[in-house]
């Protein structure tokens, strides 16, 4: 694992801008973990994954940090990711998902081989100007002056410290950093439910994320059972993949 970021490979490239805590980097896993809603039922990995990207609403904890910006928050680990899951109240019934950000596969399916843009928070302490802002407490000149200057960078995302686990690291994505990740599975536990109460499905593969590009048209049945929605590789979104996964095998080949 890199000694920056626990969720990243080891040696993995790390361009670290001269003044700012600012990296160009790669080769990350992310986790997200969310209340499961039986409106997710029948829902594809490519709609639950887009839903991961919430728009700018007063409801949203940091809309006001970041107007006019959709976020999505994620995780250095599924502990972390549950952890934060957990303090939101979000019971027995969960979706994690687990995503990379898909410059670093070797087959990617994204038209973006940008490495991701990430502002180290936990060297500036940003997780002190979250405990405020989630306790209504007005932040100093200085703190304002810190967020205005995350806005300003433009990052792909944000990092800083969990406020729920130990040592955990979090990631404020806002949308140009969020439309170059990819997803690895899609894990449903129904903890609350009888019977089979668990299963996955899979988008990639492999330490080069290999691709399986028909899982994000996959979707869950209660029961955790799985199914397929055949309409879904007529989508613009899987012939766009598709097309950008036979580029890299091609190159791959040669």
């Amino acid at each position: 694992m890199s000694l920056l970021f626990s969720n990243q490979d080891y040696g993995s490239v790390v361009l670290k801008h001269q003044e700012l805590p600012i990296y160009i980097t790669d080769n990350f896993n992310f986790y997200r973990c969310v209340s499961f809603d039986e409106n997710f039922y029948r829902k594809t990995v490519s709609e639950l994954h887009q839903g991961n990207l919430r728009e700018n609403t007063p409801n949203n904890r940091y809309s006001k940090l970041f107007p006019n910006e959709k976020i999505s928050y994620w995780a250095d680990s599924p502990q972390t990711a549950n952890a934060e899951s957990k303090f939101h109240k979000s019971g027995n019934n969960l979706l994690t998902f687990w995503a990379y950000d898909d410059a670093t596969s070797t087959f990617p399916t994204i038209d973006n081989e940008e490495p991701l843009v990430i502002i180290d928070g936990r060297e500036i302490e940003f997780h002190n100007i979250l405990v405020k802002f989630e306790n209504n407490i007005e932040l100093t000149c200085n703190e304002r002056e810190i967020v205005e200057q995350i806005r300003k960078q433009n990052p792909d995302c944000l990092a800083y410290n969990s406020l729920r686990k130990k040592n955990g690291v979090n990631y404020l994505f806002f949308e140009k950093g969020f439309k170059k990740l990819s997803i690895r599975e899609v894990r449903l536990y129904l903890g609350d439910m009888p019977g089979k109460n668990n299963n996955r499905i899979v988008c990639a593969t492999s330490s080069d994320y290999s691709p399986h590009l028909k899982g994000y048209g996959k979707y869950f049945l209660p029961l955790a059972k799985i199914r397929e929605d055949t309409e879904y590789i007529k989508s613009n979104e899987y012939i766009t993949r598709n097309k950008i996964y036979n580029r890299s095998l091609e190159r791959f080949r040669k």
